[in-house]
């Protein structure tokens, strides 16, 4: 009696040992993948920053010289023409025309009229072109389509007679940010609409109605309900396509490579600039270290506002 009881006691333990450690067995994989492709690469920058490195004293490991890297880069007169034009020119301008942009035509394809005439799968798909295309097919395209000389653009302007010759876009510091807007909002505004259109169409439909029978317009419709409902779908596609644009790179690169000049350089060609052509591996990693910081504390401010309003609204 004593055996089996003692048996049995030891197949409790260990069915609950392995209904302990089952969860952790099956989280493990994915947490060392985690760790080993976002995690240590992290932590190297981080390492990085810290040595006056070359990418030729990778084996070496450089000299170490503790925050020099973050004081010369606070310190470079051109820090904070590069910091503006990532934070203005390529984040925030850009991200406020998609929201407004996506919204319109999100809110137009959900409208009655499209649905009435069986316009939303053709609308859909043609909203996704640009989203499918590319990035460096994108520029690309753009790029001959603003051409001065060859461009359609150019051709149809000075065709009716709005321009008398050719706008050099990419090439006169007037209009260069024009022509990078212009190209990634076009690629990347589908994101945001169709993000959007499917918020809206989350939305019940009684709400309309019942607001329609109060005698609510479509403006007190639009302001009261569809705005306070996608307020949470707002919220995460601002975080995220503001995280994206920070640290964007290719559009600008590809563009004008940062110029005419320095004129377009933004954090992330900057940082490419320093640690891949001017071969100073350590004073990029800073760069990289300040980005990261940046956008951590945008993220943590960003939810806290969103949440308190949120809580607020309660």
């Amino acid at each position: 009696m004593r055996d089996m009881s003692t048996r049995r006691h030891r197949q409790r333990s260990l069915h609950s040992w392995r209904r302990t450690i089952r969860p952790y067995l099956l989280v493990g994989p994915g947490i060392a993948i985690l760790a080993a492709f976002f995690l240590l690469p992290s932590l190297y920058n981080i390492w990085l920053s810290f040595f006056d490195i070359s990418l030729f004293e990778i084996r070496t490991g450089g000299t170490f010289i503790g925050i020099d890297n973050y004081l010369r880069l606070l310190g470079q007169p051109r820090f904070g023409r590069v910091l503006y034009n990532t934070v203005f020119w390529l984040t925030f301008v850009t991200v406020l025309i998609r929201l407004v942009a996506g919204l319109a035509l999100a809110l137009l394809i959900n409208s009655d009229t499209i649905r009435r005439w069986r316009l939303s799968s053709v609308s859909r798909s043609c909203v996704l072109l640009p989203w499918v295309t590319p990035e460096v097919v994108a520029v690309a395209a753009w790029q001959w389509l603003l051409h001065p000389r060859f461009g359609a653009v150019s051709q149809i302007l000075m065709q009716i007679g709005v321009l008398d010759e050719g706008i050099p876009v990419f090439v006169q510091t007037s209009t260069v940010w024009l022509g990078i807007i212009t190209i990634l909002v076009w690629r990347e505004l589908p994101f945001v609409t169709i993000s959007l259109l499917a918020g809206l169409q989350s939305i019940p439909t009684e709400l309309y109605e019942c607001a329609h029978v109060e005698g609510a317009s479509k403006v007190q419709a639009f302001r009261h309900i569809t705005l306070p409902l996608l307020r949470p779908v707002l919220a995460v596609i601002t975080l995220l396509i503001t995280i994206w644009t920070f640290n964007n790179f290719l559009y600008v690169w590809l563009a004008t490579r940062g110029g005419p000049g320095s004129f377009t350089q933004v954090l992330a060609t900057e940082l490419y600039t320093q640690a891949f052509t001017n071969y100073r591996l350590g004073f990029g990693a800073s760069m990289g270290v300040v980005m990261t910081l940046a956008m951590v504390l945008f993220s943590l401010v960003y939810f806290r506002t969103v949440f308190r309003r949120s809580m607020d609204d309660r």
